[in-house]
């Protein structure tokens, strides 16, 4: 195990540990063991954007190729001036080859002037001599010092040799055979001998100066292979050093951003993110930690608020059951004495009690329509109450949807009458006996009908059930004054109405909707509205045709 301080930051081993893989692996221990990880660390602890690092990053990687390029132009344009100097030596040597060739066909016309004794031969001694003396004039251009003071002696020879060679022909032509002879073998072969040694060693300096060039070219050309091939690799090298070491100074603190957002994410808001980066990153850092902090804030102050409201509606329920604990036994204690009013008023009204005055019928009759009409509010309170304090059970068997509607029709028909509005009521053919709560069925269509009654000045109260596989579906049509479609969501709720108008114009509480949608739902089903404003309304409850036992209780 490696120090701590070698590692790049604190949470380097940690971070590359999270993402597998033989690369990934490599590189986390190139980071953590070798001195790569101390240079990622102060790349990004570099006070310049991401921007500027790649920047620089690929500003340095392209001088590394401008000067590989600028010295490969400058290794061609040597290896270009080697190849003429090799291309020179050859043409010296062979000039110098040339002059050794000249020399001997000299010679070689002296021996035959000597022999022929015409005046071509001759001729073509004195060719030889100007084909000599312009090869030696060539190598004298390009010769060193050593070489011109060797050539200057070869001239010296030749001149010498080539008096000789005048006074040879001079003798041919004279007729002077044996002179010519004796001055040939006395005087000219000497001097072409030490011609030919001169010039045999200006072959041999040249030949020298040739095969010293060409080593020298193939050095210089492995050396240029080996210079050009380290400079190829360093740039490779550094190159991908340089990548690497920015790639990493910007993936570490990616991954420490990864870890730090997976704890957040999981609920850990004590966790913070460090980062060496003196960039973006580094910034983002920062961020984050302050997120992490916000966060933690948040969290705290919800953990705090979710507890003031827990306990809040523990006390909540706690008076809402005793609120429908107090209805419950307040709507029992009232409907028992309501209940002996009406009883003492009915008995009056039917002359129980002897003969009644005229003008008392009238009052007595508003006492029992109201008492009823009281009594109705309080049945409704304590439904409701015993609802809510879960007291509520139903009282399932087997009901004739048929019948239900004949109640409610028969229950109601007088109101419509009164209101001048037209009641129907319509049952599909074949329906079957129910199973459910018959009481708690007709107590939803009679609170639909009524209120649709209610709400109606003119027209008709439509009652229709109809039956769609195993489910019963009731409706109540009414051409009243409608609901606004923003409001439809609100008719179900507990003394609630649409408008605080229409309680002081048609009265109620706005209990009858709620307690339908109770009954319903603890029938399994549901219950919807239908309206517009001036259009009338269709409310429609669909519950099962039988009711499993124990559904909704």
């Amino acid at each position: 195990m490696w120090p701590q301080e070698r590692l790049p930051n604190p949470h380097a081993a940690s971070a590359i540990a999270e993402t597998p893989g033989r690369g990934q692996r490599l590189a986390g221990l190139v980071l953590t063991r070798t001195p790569l990880g101390l240079l990622v660390r102060w790349v990004a602890g570099i006070p310049v954007s991401v921007h500027a690092k790649l920047l620089y990053a690929f500003l340095l990687v392209t001088l590394l190729f401008i000067a590989m390029g600028a010295m490969s132009l400058q290794t061609i344009a040597k290896m270009s001036r080697q190849s003429r100097s090799l291309d020179q030596g050859h043409e010296r040597v062979d000039w110098s080859r040339q002059i050794q060739h000249a020399l001997a066909l000299q010679t070689h016309f002296t021996a035959m002037a000597l022999l022929l004794r015409d005046e071509a031969t001759i001729a073509s001694i004195l060719r030889e001599n100007n084909e000599f003396n312009n090869m030696l004039a060539k190598i004298e251009e390009a010769a060193p010092l050593e070489e011109r003071e060797l050539i200057q002696r070869i001239r010296s020879a030749q001149n010498e040799a080539l008096v000789t060679v005048a006074d040879i022909a001079n003798l041919v032509r004279d007729q002077k055979l044996d002179e010519a002879r004796t001055l040939h073998v006395s005087k000219q072969e000497a001097l072409h001998g030490q011609i030919r040694g001169l010039v045999n060693q200006v072959v041999g300096i040249e030949q020298d100066r040739m095969n010293k060039l060409r080593l020298s070219v193939a050095a210089e050309n492995h050396r240029a292979l080996v210079l050009t091939g380290g400079f190829i690799g360093s740039s490779i090298l550094l190159a991908l050093l340089l990548g690497f070491v920015i790639s990493w100074s910007f993936i570490l603190p990616v991954r420490e951003a990864h870890g730090f957002l997976k704890k957040v994410a999981e609920g850990n808001f004590n966790t913070t993110i460090t980062v060496p980066n003196r960039d973006e990153f580094g910034v983002l850092a920062d961020r984050m930690n302050q997120m992490s902090r916000e966060l933690k804030r948040l969290y705290e102050h919800e953990r705090e608020t979710t507890k003031e409201l827990q306990a809040l509606n523990e006390r909540l329920e706690r008076a809402t059951k005793a609120k429908s604990e107090f209805l419950a036994n307040m709507s029992h204690e009232l409907r028992t004495p309501m209940n002996a009013i009406l009883g003492f008023v009915e008995m009056i009204l039917d002359e129980v009690y002897g003969d009644i005055p005229a003008h008392l019928k009238e009052p007595l009759t508003d006492i029992q329509t109201n008492g009823k009409h009281l009594l109705r509010l309080i049945n409704d309170v304590l439904d409701l109450s015993k609802i809510e304090a879960g007291r509520m059970e139903l009282s399932l068997g087997e009901y004739s949807v048929q019948d239900i509607v004949d109640t409610v029709r028969a229950s109601l028909q007088s109101l419509a009458a009164e209101r001048g509005l037209g009641f129907v009521a319509a049952v599909e053919d074949d329906i079957p006996l129910a199973f459910g709560d018959g009481k708690r069925i007709t107590q939803c269509l009679m609170n639909l009908a009524g209120n649709a009654l209610k709400f109606t000045r003119q027209g008709r109260v439509e009652i229709s059930v109809g039956l769609e596989g195993e489910t019963l579906t009731y409706a109540v049509k009414d051409t009243g004054i409608g609901i606004p479609k923003d409001q439809l969501e609100n008719v179900f709720g507990e003394f609630r109405q649409v408008d605080a108008t229409i309680t002081r114009e048609f009265g109620g509480t706005g209990l009858g909707l709620s307690i339908t949608k109770k009954f319903v739902e603890m029938h399994g089903g549901r219950i919807w509205v239908e309206s517009g404003l001036g259009k009338g309304s269709t409310f429609f409850f669909s519950i099962p045709l039988r009711v499993e036992t124990g559904e909704g209780t």
